[in-house]
């Protein structure tokens, strides 16, 4: 090859090469960032949620559990200042796992922060975590159940962070349409990571789009003017 292309070839995979690296550390930096933020804000809260954990195996009614991984407290912040929770609200989160998210929303003052879970080895956990919280202002509950069978009457915030396939997540779309009508509210959805599943969501003619919650990846559909 004639040197003068060999050099020009060399020294465009090296600036390649060298771009794919310094965004691959780039985004290593992040992640640790965000993870030592996660560290600090536990140990403000008193409980520990850091960690993700494999789903046992092909676990729900629908068998399509996810493996659990927490929310980012930094998304959590975004989204809280931006739902304006009162007194009335009673906050649902959906496989709550190690309960890193009720545990913040109980921070404010609402009705009462739910969070559901199917493992017994997370359920137990998160008890902890909200026996140990600091700040509470609110009621924390965490219940072992499948989340196609919960109901849903009095909730008017529903979270998930991914923790279940589509086929558990119509199902419990269909739960919350059907509370709807004996107990007509407003009710907001909140579902975090929706490259997957948004369009599930997108699908109910009885969900209005709201869009994403900032830059916290989270997304919102409602039920009606709130």
């Amino acid at each position: 090859m004639n040197p003068i292309k060999l050099s020009y070839y060399l020294g465009r995979n090296f600036k390649y090469s060298g771009k794919v690296i310094g965004r691959s550390l780039l985004s290593e930096c992040k992640s640790w960032r965000s993870k030592a933020n996660d560290l600090c804000c536990d140990r403000a809260l008193g409980i520990s949620t850091v960690g993700g954990s494999e789903a046992v195996g092909l676990i729900g009614a629908e068998a399509d559990g996810i493996k659990y991984l927490g929310q980012d407290y930094a998304s959590l912040d975004i989204m809280i200042e931006h739902l304006k929770l009162n007194a009335h609200d009673v906050f649902l989160d959906l496989g709550c796992g190690k309960g890193r998210v009720i545990c913040r929303v109980g921070q404010e003052v609402i009705k009462k922060a739910i969070g559901v879970e199917l493992r017994h080895d997370l359920v137990e956990i998160a008890k902890k975590n909200a026996l140990l919280l600091k700040g509470r202002q609110s009621e924390v509950e965490v219940v072992r159940g499948d989340a196609c069978e919960y109901d849903f009457k009095e909730v008017t915030v529903v979270f998930m962070y991914e923790p279940f396939g589509w086929r558990t997540l119509r199902r419990v779309l269909a739960g919350i349409e059907d509370s709807l009508t004996t107990n007509p509210r407003s009710v907001r959805v909140l579902f975090s990571r929706t490259e997957r599943f948004g369009v599930v969501l997108d699908m109910c003619d009885w969900l209005i789009p709201v869009g994403q919650i900032g830059q916290s990846g989270i997304w919102e559909w409602r039920t009606g003017e709130i």
